[in-house]
């Protein structure tokens, strides 16, 4: 079962709470997050310049199965803005 607890890996909780930002997020919002981040490794990149194209959405229903997260559409909408901000954010800083 997901929480908020649990939604943020250690190492983020710790860097935020380094930082002293704090991160809230929705408890319907909880297992969507939580798979963003469960997912970070499954990002498809440029042969050529390494940046990040997209999640290969192949590994999301894997993924969520493995973790116990439920694949909805509303899942699915709130991945693609994470993924659209994750690409606009990093777009942005390789200016």
């Amino acid at each position: 079962m997901v929480t908020q607890q649990t939604v943020l890996p250690a190492r983020f909780r710790a860097a935020a709470a380094k930082d002293g930002d704090e991160v809230e997020i929705h408890r319907d919002d909880a297992g969507t997050v939580a798979l963003f981040f469960l997912l970070a490794t499954q990002w498809l990149r440029h042969p050529f310049t390494g940046h990040r194209t997209g999640l290969d959405y192949s590994k999301i229903r894997p993924t969520a199965e493995l973790a116990g997260i439920a694949v909805t559409p509303d899942t699915f909408i709130g991945l693609r803005a994470m993924e659209d901000e994750t690409l606009l954010t990093e777009a942005k800083a390789a200016r």
